[in-house]
């Protein structure tokens, strides 16, 4: 095959990227345009939650600040666990063993230790390839603080959605989750040496502060709608 030929047969996949601190909407958001849209829906976040709980559960150190020794532990937990990646009902998950812990990642506990676990260069590395070999269970929406800076810099959309810090706390506050844990996971995270939170260059930026849910959608409802069916 020439090379003009490899350029042809060169597909990549269909990503829709959502980017964005805590409490700005990303997950329901993202969940709506997945169904509409007949994509797989993908938390980043649920995934490094679920590695946070493991070390947990693993009786590991995940608290601030991370000494070398409890880095090395985080990584040699995450490179023998058994973790794979499952599809059910459109969305996708970290199972290990066999179990999603849908209700355990979700616990105070695993709240606190996420952003030491996620600040960890090489479990970065780890789940960046993870995330990009979701696509091969077909077009995505992935939300997260890197998707498209890190994991899908050439996604086919991409999103960034932010908020007044006083009503993302609020927000927060409202779904039981105390406000000043996630200011200070997005203070790591946009501080963090790789895989920081900022939004790319082509991304579509909303603020949505003074927005209903359904205003943002629809805004980004036709964005995607656009991308997605402009002829290739």
């Amino acid at each position: 095959m020439n090379a003009a030929g490899g350029q042809q047969g060169l597909r990549l996949p269909v990503v829709v990227a959502i980017d964005g601190p805590s409490a700005s909407g990303k997950g329901t958001l993202a969940r709506r345009l997945a169904t509409e849209f007949g994509c797989v829906y993908v938390d980043s976040g649920a995934m490094y939650r679920t590695l946070a709980w493991w070390a947990l559960q693993k009786g590991l150190r995940c608290q601030k600040p991370m000494r070398a020794e409890d880095e090395d532990a985080v990584v040699g937990l995450m490179r023998r666990w058994d973790a794979r990646v499952r599809v059910i009902d459109g969305e996708a998950w970290i199972h290990v063993a066999g179990y999603f812990p849908r209700e355990e990642i979700r616990s105070d506990r695993v709240e606190k230790a996420v952003p030491m676990v996620a600040q960890i260069t090489r479990v970065r590395v780890w789940m960046v390839a993870l995330q990009r070999e979701c696509a091969r269970h077909g077009p995505l929406v992935m939300e997260g603080r890197d998707i498209g800076t890190e994991v899908f810099p050439l996604a086919t959309v991409k999103f960034f959605l932010e908020a007044d810090a006083a009503v993302r706390q609020q927000r927060l506050e409202g779904r039981g989750n105390a406000g000043s844990v996630g200011e200070v996971r997005d203070a790591m995270d946009a501080t963090r040496r790789k895989g920081a939170l900022y939004a790319a260059l082509d991304a579509i930026r909303i603020n949505n502060t003074h927005q209903t849910a359904d205003e943002t959608y629809e805004i980004m409802r036709e964005h995607v709608a656009t991308r997605l069916c402009r002829p290739a």
